[in-house]
């Protein structure tokens, strides 16, 4: 027998034992889904009114919280006799909600939607009612921007950090510079926030498809670089200032075609980052030519600092010069708003200069998006 038919038929009987092994594996009976495999656990009804669910059959007690909460409040969930646990809100308006579950008051996130808000301290779901309401922050068929997550070391704090990076459609084939505007997250967050719940990217590519918005390179920094929480009235305390002007602002003009001097750059920052909105307008305002603090306002005990800085001539002239000095809160439903009306006063008392705006969504994403579309057409005109 010569080599060749003998190769041919050990193929041959390979095959039909491979055939074989399949054949009788499929014989045996597969995995049989549960109802945590097959649980939808967001449905969206015509009517706006959301079904949230989560399949926990040894629980005894679960509720879920999210941006509604703001209208419906902290809810319980009911338990069927198959242990799936379910609740009714609404209706909602169209909009995007962040949205957390807590079983037996461990914070749960829900393990059958992918659809993520990235934090400091972990992770929330989301979901989306949509409507036309919500269209500016729609993911359309429109030329799309390029998201970068970059990481750079930071001589000031002695390690490497993040931060979030949005270049307009079109940017690699750009040969000029472009405007660049730094946009802060809030206490609890981080530098992924205002790409996730916050929509950025798209809320800027849908604004650039309208011609409503001029192109610029946005950098979203990670706010808590030193650690810690910090409210000072100052530009030094928290270490993130020297992290800002020493680390960050170098590195992106060194990779990023963006323009190096003040009439080209923004700083927008929401709640915690509101509050370093605040202090670059105090302390530096003079390297930037729009400054945007978003819910936020410094604390009563506080008052006396910020009075007498405005007090200071220089002061009050750098921000007078400011190309928009825009403060935005979200109605009285922000736990800011007292503090935002209080540090409004202390700068009408002083002749410091400022636009104002308020959408009435409260202390969340839902008002900040707004903000988000509502400021960056006025930047770089």
């Amino acid at each position: 027998m010569n080599k060749p038919t003998t190769y041919f038929r050990f193929s041959i009987c390979l095959s039909l034992f491979c055939l074989f092994v399949i054949d009788s594996f499929a014989q045996f009976p597969g995995y049989k889904p549960g109802p945590g495999d097959t649980l939808k656990s967001v449905r969206i009804a015509a009517d706006r009114k959301v079904t949230l669910s989560i399949y926990a059959p040894r629980a005894s007690d679960v509720i879920v919280t999210g941006d509604f909460q703001q209208t419906f409040g902290p809810i319980k969930l009911k338990k069927d006799d198959i242990g799936i646990w379910s609740t009714v809100i609404g209706p909602l308006s169209p909009d995007l909600y962040s949205y957390d579950f807590s079983v037996d008051g461990l914070k749960t996130i829900d393990p059958k939607n992918t659809m993520l808000k990235e934090g400091a301290n972990g992770y929330s779901n989301l979901f989306e009612v949509p409507g036309y309401e919500a269209d500016y922050q729609a993911i359309k068929d429109v030329p799309h921007g390029r998201l970068e997550e970059i990481w750079f070391q930071a001589k000031s704090i002695g390690k490497v950090s993040r931060a979030h990076v949005y270049l307009p459609p079109g940017y690699e084939n750009r040969s000029e510079q472009l405007p660049v505007l730094y946009l802060q997250h809030g206490g609890g967050d981080n530098d992924a926030s205002w790409s996730t719940a916050g929509r950025a990217n798209f809320i800027l590519d849908n604004l650039l498809a309208e011609g409503k918005m001029k192109p610029m390179v946005v950098v979203m920094p990670y706010g808590n670089p030193g650690g810690g929480f910090y409210t000072n009235v100052s530009g030094d305390a928290d270490p993130y200032y020297n992290y800002f002007f020493k680390d960050l602002v170098p590195y992106v003009e060194a990779n990023y075609k963006v323009k190096n001097t003040p009439e080209f750059r923004a700083y927008a920052g929401l709640s915690m980052g509101g509050l370093q909105a605040l202090n670059m307008a105090f302390f530096y305002a003079d390297r930037f030519a729009y400054i945007l603090p978003l819910s936020t306002g410094f604390f009563p005990n506080q008052l006396n600092e910020v009075e007498t800085l405005c007090q200071d001539e220089s002061v009050q002239q750098k921000i007078n010069d400011l190309k928009l000095f825009w403060i935005a809160m979200g109605g009285e439903k922000d736990i800011a708003y007292q503090n935002g009306l209080n540090t409004k006063a202390v700068l009408d008392k002083y002749g410091i200069h400022y636009e104002t705006d308020s959408y009435p969504a409260g202390h969340t994403f839902i008002t900040w998006r707004h903000n988000l579309k509502d400021f960056a057409p006025l930047l770089f005109q």
